[in-house]
């Protein structure tokens, strides 16, 4: 009987724990300070390296004091520069104007592209500001 007594008093101690002894709410303090994250910054591509082709405008009047219009003279030019062989690459102004919107559109597009990723390397990068994007054209 003694043994439940003590058993039971033991098991008693065990299950209240702590609560017998009163403690007073402690005060939760919650302090927020910036943490310095080091982002990997990818290497930039190498600039963008256009080559300017060479356009040729011919036409059919004459040459003044000639007996030849432009076009003959264009197509003697190009066979002597190039064996004999002669091949057109042709397209009419509407495609020629048409190109040349599509190439400011890219042009204007990856230098938006550029300004974009300067933008997140000087907020990512604490040190120094990262330089301009831009297209080079290589004559």
């Amino acid at each position: 009987m003694r043994l439940k007594q003590i058993a039971s008093a033991l098991a008693l101690l065990t299950i209240s724990g702590c609560s017998l002894f009163p403690q007073e709410a402690r005060e939760v303090e919650i302090i927020t300070k910036p943490v310095q994250i080091n982002i990997t910054q990818p290497t930039l591509p190498r600039p963008v390296e256009l080559k300017e082709p060479r356009w040729y405008v011919v036409s059919d009047k004459k040459i003044a004091n000639e007996d030849r219009t432009y076009l003959d003279k264009f197509i003697e030019d190009i066979k002597k520069k190039h064996g004999g062989d002669i091949v057109f690459v042709a397209m009419s102004v509407a495609d020629y104007e048409l190109m040349a919107y599509n190439t400011q559109e890219l042009k204007r597009y990856i230098n938006q592209l550029g300004e974009v990723i300067v933008y997140y390397r000087n907020v990512t990068i604490n040190e120094e500001p990262a330089g301009a994007i831009g297209i080079d054209v290589v004559e």
